[in-house]
């Protein structure tokens, strides 16, 4: 214990540098807006293309794998299928479930692996980097898209060249690696009291880019064409690029930078990894290595859930209710805007009324969607979806809960490094919940296609298990 308290006292004049010295000033620059307005845009483009990537598979495998004709394979996914429609949508739809599997997999296997290096990185060379690295691998990868897809409206293109597609945003570091850069940058520039606060926004402004792309999606498809969507949702994350380029500055000041000329060659040095490594598993006092693990598990738990659930949701809802792309787009709103209400309105007033802690709020958050996917599996009506999102309208505050107790517990000279092992463990985690979520949709779908949403349901009560 004496140790864990003289490690603690060394660590304090850098901890003061960086409360004292670095967040002022950004403080006063970013008192309104720091990463929101380039996060919405980035996830606008998320959701814009989503519904429409997955019917653009649909579509491809049934004239390119299938060798159906495309007045047939225009059928798929419109209301009033005939029966020959349908038993077309049973065949296609494994092996679309595949192809979506394998993007999946693209986006996980090498972003697993630069994860571990991300957050010791950028302590020593900056946030901002892989920000922008990010931003750059999900423009490109939505412009090749956006070409194949152009490409495929005059030849017949298999569509597992969309899995290629993938790769920019892969060795980007991909999604968990962006989490890892912006919810750094905001520990960084905000103070204990209003990062919970600050990081709920960040969550605001993600599900705000959903919704607008949710919104958004069914009419520019209805108008236009898939390739414009999707070309849409490129200009959209190089707007994002832009703002950051120009407007956010770096959070770690130019005098705490590594002095070394070779950025690149410094990303990849694994005694990075081994500090990350220790930084982690380090004794610390108050069981705070045990509280920093619990949330750890949760988050990467929280992952396994969503995005093995990603996989199969669209597929679920067109095969039990026969949803079309705009029922989907109609429902995934009202499910983002009652998380929206959920991370500002509603996280107000629990605030002001019972003053619960950070811990509780996560934990209120995983069992929200808990009920959530257990109303998806038992629901016999698409009317029950709706009630599911209006009752667990808190469960969008599960992740910013989360990632607002470690930065609390851990000190600001750990965060960067624990953010990137829990990001690392995120990204590995779709390894094993894309091929199991596929397998048991699969396996189900001729008598029960909901059953992988009481998977679901099982692990965010886990999650919330671990943080109560």
């Amino acid at each position: 214990m004496e140790d864990d308290n003289v490690s603690r006292s060394e660590e304090t004049p850098a901890v003061d540098l960086r409360t004292e010295q670095t967040p002022p000033t950004l403080e006063r620059k970013y008192r309104y807006l720091i990463l929101e307005p380039a996060v919405l845009l980035i996830f606008f483009a998320w959701n814009v293309s989503s519904a429409v990537f997955a019917n653009q598979i649909v579509y491809q495998t049934c004239t390119a794998a299938f060798g159906k004709n495309e007045s047939l394979c225009d059928q798929l996914g419109t209301e009033n299928e005939t029966e020959e429609i349908q038993a077309l949508e049973k065949a296609v739809q494994p092996y679309s479930a595949n192809i979506l599997m394998a993007k999946s997999l693209v986006e996980s296997i090498v972003p697993a692996f630069c994860s571990m290096f991300i957050g010791p990185w950028s302590d020593r060379f900056g946030r901002k980097p892989v920000i922008v690295s990010c931003f750059t691998g999900a423009f490109l990868t939505y412009g090749i898209v956006a070409l194949i897809s152009f490409l495929s409206m005059y030849y017949t293109i298999n569509p597992w060249y969309y899995v290629l597609a993938s790769i920019p945003t892969a060795l980007s570091g991909g999604t968990c690696a962006l989490i890892t850069g912006v919810f750094c940058y905001i520990a960084d520039v905000t103070n204990e009291k209003n990062r919970a606060t600050k990081m709920a926004v960040v969550e605001a402004a993600v599900f705000t880019g959903l919704l607008a792309g949710t919104l958004s999606s069914s009419f520019i498809l209805r108008w236009t064409n898939g390739s414009t969507v999707f070309a849409i949702a490129s200009g959209a994350v190089f707007l994002g690029l832009l703002y950051i380029i120009f407007y956010i500055e770096e959070s770690i000041k130019p005098n705490e930078l590594s002095e070394t000329n070779s950025k690149f060659r410094e990303l990849f040095r694994f005694d990075l990894v081994t500090e990350l490594m220790q930084t982690c598993f380090k004794r610390r006092p108050n069981y705070d290595r045990l509280i920093i693990w619990l949330v750890i598990l949760a988050l990467g738990a929280n992952i396994f859930a969503m995005d093995g659930s990603q996989t199969v949701f669209l597929l679920f809802l067109r095969e039990r209710f026969e949803w079309t792309v705009k029922d989907y787009s109609y429902y995934d709103a009202a499910s983002i805007v009652f998380m929206i209400f959920g991370n500002t309105i509603g996280l107000y007033i629990i605030r002001k009324l019972f003053d619960p802690s950070v811990t509780m709020l996560a934990a209120l958050g995983f069992c929200c969607y808990a009920i959530n996917s257990t109303i998806h599996g038992l629901a016999s009506e698409p009317w029950h979806l709706y009630v599911g999102v209006a009752i667990c309208f808190m469960k969008g505050i599960a992740g910013p809960m989360s990632r607002a107790v470690i930065s609390n517990t851990a000190p600001p000279s750990d965060i960067g490094k624990i953010f990137s092992l829990t990001t690392s463990i995120e990204s590995i985690t779709p390894l094993v919940s894309a091929p199991l979520y596929t397998f048991v949709y699969k396996s189900t779908l001729s008598w029960y296609p909901g059953a992988f949403n009481l998977i679901t349901a099982t692990v965010y009560f886990t999650c919330s298990c671990l943080l109560m």
